[in-house]
């Protein structure tokens, strides 16, 4: 992990502008503020990307973005907020317009060599935008970079962990990329957080149930339990509001006919399915 923490420093100090890739869906969740100190400590614009825009409702992506927009109200921060949905070419062409406006209002990272002595002399990177990118396993850095690249460059896993060392892409004539393997701060995660993030692989996950839970009760937040339901092609019992997401997973796993012996609601492999179709995308909110 440490050295994931040196690539990460490696990559802000080389880069003229950072993409923070975030969930659109929980992007406080999904916001990594270890890196975000690191990016103030250097003085380095950000771009902070929503993914995954496409997986959310327009009403809820639009408070998502109202709410960081208030947060980074600081000129000091110097940081942008977009979002992008790669099933929407716009939303593409909107981040590459950023990026462009980030840097002609910005200009170049201050020349390395000037700035406070670190572990190791980095090599300077090259190009005339240089946009390093950084996030969570699995938030989808790989396809932007895909996306910003109008064409298929780096690997595409729905399994966190696909990227594993610096990748450096020409995007086009002007930008050229910088991509990280997704890095977790140094101190304990809760492993339902990263799970609804998809930062943590289904194989991975060991208390499936808590992970559901945490699910089923994003959908009790927003009053559409029903949604679930809907979603599984089954038949709500009692009202959402009659019973707790516990209650709810084991109604969810008699009515997928998932049981144990003597008829008992298995809600360890309803759990996985839900998380599954969760990550996938295919269950949302």
């Amino acid at each position: 992990m440490e050295r994931y923490w040196d690539l990460i420093e490696q990559i802000v100090r080389e880069s003229d502008i950072i993409l923070e890739v975030i969930d659109a869906r929980f992007p406080q969740l999904s916001r990594n503020k270890q890196v975000e100190e690191l990016l103030v400590k250097l003085g380095r614009p950000v771009i902070i990307v929503m993914n995954k825009a496409d997986l959310i409702s327009r009403k809820d992506l639009e408070v998502n973005v109202a709410e960081l927009t208030k947060e980074f109200d600081d000129k000091e921060r110097k940081t942008e907020i977009v979002y992008i949905s790669n099933r929407q070419t716009r939303t593409v062409k909107t981040l590459l317009a950023k990026i462009r406006q980030v840097f002609a209002k910005y200009g170049k990272r201050p020349d390395f060599y000037n700035q406070p002595i670190i572990k190791k002399p980095y090599r300077e990177a090259k190009g005339d935008i240089v946009v390093g990118i950084v996030g969570y396993p699995n938030v989808g850095k790989s396809s932007i970079i895909n996306a910003l690249s109008f064409k298929k460059k780096v690997a595409v896993s729905k399994k966190a962990g696909t990227t594993h060392g610096i990748h450096w892409i020409k995007a086009n004539n002007e930008i050229k990329l910088i991509d990280t393997p997704g890095v977790i701060p140094l101190e304990y995660e809760e492993e339902s957080k990263l799970a609804m993030i998809a930062a943590k692989s289904l194989e991975k996950i060991h208390d499936p149930q808590v992970v559901a839970i945490k699910i089923i009760e994003s959908f009790m937040v927003k009053n559409n339990v029903s949604k679930i339901f809907e979603f599984y092609n089954l038949k709500e019992q009692k009202s959402e509001y009659d019973k707790n997401a516990l209650e709810i997973l084991t109604e969810l796993s008699l009515g997928m006919k998932h049981l144990r012996k003597g008829g008992v609601a298995d809600e360890n492999r309803t759990s996985y399915v839900i998380i599954k179709d969760w990550q996938d995308g295919n269950l949302r909110l």
